[in-house]
């Protein structure tokens, strides 16, 4: 966050949006014999400021974040009160990526639609539909101190009826799909509870953790930690539970009279055949999002002791591999519930199920 100073009126703490309109440098003596003065001319473009022009400035070494905004760059500006002073100071928190999120959603859009016609509508529906209950039941929920495993728990089931029952609608085929994703990614959840205590991790693995959860000390960070494994589980387990039932289906459709015995075998077949690539695809996902934290092996000067001991390295080595454990216990769990529900099931000579 860069600092930037200028005097207005008392008012509230906001974020508001601004476009910067100049950009120079000058030097300051000071009694450190001088800095570096980066100031800018903005226009703010909400809140109380809106169509005003400020001229702001920052000490270019305060700028952790290395922003170098540009004239017509459109950016984020930070305005906290000083009600001792009856000032406002004003902080540059980065750019404005509304228009290039936005943009970026609507080409994903566009993708599914273009490339799968109205199952990519439902894929598009499912996923709003996964955002609204995480922006609107999840979150909230969290803040308000509820304990999150069990809220992420029912959450992940019904992420997963959405997205299955919204693909083939909600039948037999659907709570099976939905039984073995939970499965799996309650195995997950239970290899992190066993192994977060035996590692000591306490959900406060970052400066940022810190920060939070110091302000908010009525919340559990090992609990949001446990919540956080459970919903990204849910998302790559599902893909594999949905392949089980799918081939398990297709099986029992094309030979009816087919035993309990084979089609548990096709589903282990299909699923040990998924599994692999899938559990590659949750340890890459991992490592990719937190290279920086790999990163630090060279820092610490190549000691091992350290790099595996540090705390933001040991998590995401919980998160890889307990929710790889899950992913693997999700074959045979959904292969078990798929070929018992649907041995009997007489409709599947007539129907498809087709995977999302």
């Amino acid at each position: 966050m860069l600092p930037l100073a200028a005097n207005a009126g008392s008012r509230e703490q906001s974020y508001e949006r601004a476009m910067v309109e100049k950009v120079g440098l000058e030097n300051q003596a000071n009694v450190q014999g001088g800095q570096l003065i980066e100031t800018y001319e903005v226009r703010f473009l909400s809140g109380p400021f809106k169509n005003q022009v400020k001229n702001i400035s920052a000490d270019v070494n305060s700028n952790p974040y290395g922003l170098k905004p540009t004239v017509g760059d459109k950016v984020v500006i930070f305005v906290q009160a000083d009600f001792s002073t009856h000032t406002e100071h004003f902080f540059l928190e980065g750019f404005d990526r509304r228009m290039a999120v936005l943009w970026l959603v609507i080409l994903f859009v566009l993708t599914l639609v273009l490339l799968s016609g109205w199952q990519g509508v439902k894929v598009a529906f499912s996923i709003g539909i996964s955002i609204v209950l995480i922006g609107t039941v999840l979150i909230p929920l969290f803040l308000r101190g509820v304990n999150p495993v069990p809220v992420a728990i029912i959450l992940g089931g019904v992420f997963v009826l959405i997205s299955t029952g919204l693909s083939i609608g909600w039948n037999k085929r659907t709570y099976v799909t939905a039984i073995g994703t939970m499965g799996g990614a309650l195995v997950a959840f239970i290899i992190s509870w066993i192994f977060s205590s035996w590692m000591h991790l306490n959900g406060l693995s970052s400066e940022e953790d810190r920060l939070f959860f110091g302000n908010n000390p009525n919340l559990n960070p090992r609990g949001i930690l446990f919540a956080g494994i459970i919903i990204g589980s849910v998302g790559v387990v599902e893909d594999v539970a949905v392949s089980i039932v799918s081939g398990v289906s297709e099986v029992k459709r094309h030979k009816p009279n087919a035993s309990f015995k084979e089609l548990f075998s096709s589903g282990m077949t299909v699923g040990r055949d998924h599994m692999g690539a899938l559990a590659n695809t949750l340890v890459f996902a991992y490592v990719g999002g937190s290279l920086s934290s790999l990163l630090l092996y060279q820092q610490f000067k190549s000691s091992w002791l350290k790099f595996i001991n540090f705390d933001t390295v040991v998590d995401e080595i919980l998160r890889s591999l307990a929710g790889t454990i899950g992913l693997i216990f999700t074959v045979p769990i959904t292969a078990l519930l798929a070929a018992w529900a649907l041995r009997h099931d007489k409709g599947l000579a007539k129907t498809h199920f087709h995977k999302h």
